[in-house]
């Protein structure tokens, strides 16, 4: 008999005679979870007028974009499969401590989600165009500005003035009068 230890994989990578990717599995599970509550909660939106017709009402497109999610979602774990030589390097890094400049941008967004209502649609969008890319690192402060300033513009002319869509206006309201 050989000298050497026979080691035991505790924790395999794989799941399911190498079928799934364990971690990749986890993921997946959360976000089909995170999917159903969204899906749920979109049901419970009002059904559009009949007067809209057959368009794509309020209460179905986030329904179609949580199926979408669900379906890209169902690839992931099997992905391994696809891509065998960027597991190992993926797998590494998923050991690497995550950088403070994710939680950075995590605390940023919510915390300009929580302000999105008081900012309105137009300041909420503008204050993230403006602070994420600086927040980065970005050093062309023109650009970050005509894009901070531009991005939003488009937005608001594009669903406000040519689809017909209501934006909060928040702290512009005073203004709009």
């Amino acid at each position: 008999m050989s000298n050497e230890k026979k080691s035991f994989d505790f924790a395999p990578r794989t799941l399911g005679a190498g079928l799934v990717h364990k971690k990749d599995l986890i993921l997946a599970l959360l976000l089909v979870a995170f999917g159903s509550f969204m899906y749920y909660e979109a049901g419970k939106f009002p059904a559009a007028p009949l007067v809209l017709g057959d368009t794509l009402n309020a209460d179905v497109f986030p329904k179609m974009l949580v199926v979408l999610l669900i379906f890209l979602v169902a690839i992931i774990p099997f992905e391994f499969k696809i891509t065998p030589e960027k597991i190992d390097k993926i797998d590494k890094d998923r050991g690497d401590k995550t950088p403070l400049i994710t939680w950075m941008t995590i605390a940023l967004l919510f915390t300009i989600v929580l302000l999105a209502e008081f900012l309105g649609s137009f300041l909420t969008m503008f204050t993230i165009c403006l602070t994420v890319p600086l927040m980065w690192g970005e050093k062309r402060y023109v650009a970050v500005a005509l894009y901070a300033i531009i991005f939003p513009i488009c937005v608001f002319l594009l669903f406000n003035k040519v689809l017909g869509l209501y934006f909060n206006p928040g702290l512009l309201e005073m203004f709009i009068k």
